[in-house]
């Protein structure tokens, strides 16, 4: 038990200084302390902080403001419970192109500060499940990849029991209709004027940009009603 102790410990230290990313297999509880690595503004190449193998946690843990680099990366199943983004960097979370049909799960937690999204979706036929998050401000709540060099879907979002304290920029989330994807929200909180589901039409990295199509609402892309949305 003393030598379990110890190497939690040892491994909290080494995290806790850590300058480069840092991979989870099984469980780690940061016990509420804050991790970082470095912060080059809203750059795509950044290294993430953690990455989580198929089946890792992340818990109770702070990624630290001004060195929270491209947050957290998920190759596979994995869960982010009760993590904290002071100030996004690039993303805060990015569940990989490659994982499939694996769900990133985010329980808890908050962030704000960023400037485009703060959970981005890469995952052909994968999910990304928040609820009881918080969120600051932001561009969007969580966007599937817009432009991604193998691009295509479907991809899914579910959102539940959320707050949004200020409106975001853009929408909740952005999602591309014409691959299919689609978002199911309840009980979700936001500022009055808030954009809620917006569709897309999503392209192959190298073919123009993706275009926005507009809001929707109970449609086969948007699962979401006017009734699922408090407006505060």
């Amino acid at each position: 038990m003393q030598s379990k102790l110890l190497l939690g410990l040892f491994l909290a230290a080494v995290l806790t200084n850590a300058n480069a990313t840092s991979t989870i297999s099984g469980t780690f509880d940061g016990g509420g302390k804050t991790y970082g690595t470095s912060c080059s503004g809203d750059g795509e190449s950044q290294d993430p902080v953690f990455t989580l193998k198929n089946g890792a946690t992340l818990k109770n843990v702070v990624i630290k403001a001004g060195a929270a680099a491209d947050g957290v990366h998920c190759v596979g199943n994995c869960t982010i419970s009760n993590v904290k983004w002071p100030d996004v960097c690039e993303d805060a979370a990015t569940l990989e192109a490659g994982a499939g049909a694996s769900t990133m799960t985010i329980t808890g937690g908050s962030a704000t500060g960023a400037n485009d999204k703060v959970f981005q979706h890469n995952a052909i036929k994968g999910t990304i499940s928040i609820s009881g998050f918080t969120g600051g401000t932001m561009g969007k709540l969580v966007r599937t990849c817009g432009d991604c060099s193998s691009n295509g879907g479907p991809r899914y979002i579910k959102i539940s029991d959320t707050t949004l304290n200020n409106k975001p920029s853009s929408s909740v989330v952005g999602i591309n209709s014409n691959y299919g994807d689609k978002a199911t929200i309840r009980t979700l909180t936001v500022p009055k004027g808030t954009k809620v589901c917006v569709t897309y039409k999503g392209v192959v990295k190298g073919n123009g940009s993706a275009s926005s199509i507009g809001e929707k609402w109970n449609d086969a892309n948007c699962d979401v009603k006017t009734s699922d949305v408090t407006y505060k």
